[in-house]
């Protein structure tokens, strides 16, 4: 993405020569080795800079692609927490970032099942009953009929992708990883809901 396009010394100059008025005091603005010119490209030479600062933020804030700002994102979501750890390379930081911010919106059963689809993670949200679902992996919930019939969280993760970049989503897991994205679905599951993980 570019937000700012950089010009080059002498277009600030002239952008800065075009704001004076016209007339005899100012007509040096625009003769090259005049010593107005000279003060009017100093003066330009911070706008030069200020404009390759901005050009530079514009190219690294984006938490995908970003070097510098990686420690603000991770401190803007919390991180290292239950979940993540705030270690490992560039890219895994990113990707860890990436995916606490697609989980912080989630708050309805759909929200659940995007956030799910988001990570190529089949989510299935049923109410009471678990029949049909074997075999499993556990951990296995058993529900008492005495109560009233909690929601069930059936995440069927279908195979472990294999790690890439630049990010494309769904948002590609492997190894320990995986364990990660369990640990968050289990974090936002809803307290009066039950979570089932089984891959097949």
């Amino acid at each position: 993405m570019i937000l700012f396009k950089r010009r080059d010394l002498e277009q600030y100059t002239d952008s800065l020569a075009a704001y004076l008025p016209g007339g005899r005091l100012f007509e040096a603005r625009s003769v090259q080795n005049s010593n107005f010119r000279k003060l009017l490209r100093g003066m330009a030479g911070e706008l030069f800079n200020a404009n390759g600062l901005l050009k530079e933020y514009s190219e690294d804030f984006l938490p995908d692609v970003t070097v510098n700002f990686i420690g603000e994102w991770e401190k803007m979501l919390g991180i290292p927490d239950h979940c993540f750890d705030g270690q490992g390379t560039l890219d895994q930081r990113r990707r860890a970032v990436l995916v606490k911010l697609a989980a912080s919106g989630v708050q309805t059963a759909d929200d659940f099942i995007a956030l799910g689809a988001t990570f190529g993670v089949t989510v299935e949200i049923t109410q009471g009953a678990i029949a049909g679902i074997f075999p499993m992996t556990f951990p296995i919930v058993f529900f008492d009929s005495t109560r009233q019939a909690r929601f069930t969280i059936i995440i069927t993760m279908t195979s472990l992708a294999v790690e890439r970049f630049p990010y494309t989503f769904p948002i590609t897991f492997e190894g320990d990883e995986l364990e990660i994205l369990k640990c968050l679905f289990s974090r936002l599951k809803p307290a009066n809901s039950d979570i089932i993980f089984r891959q097949i």
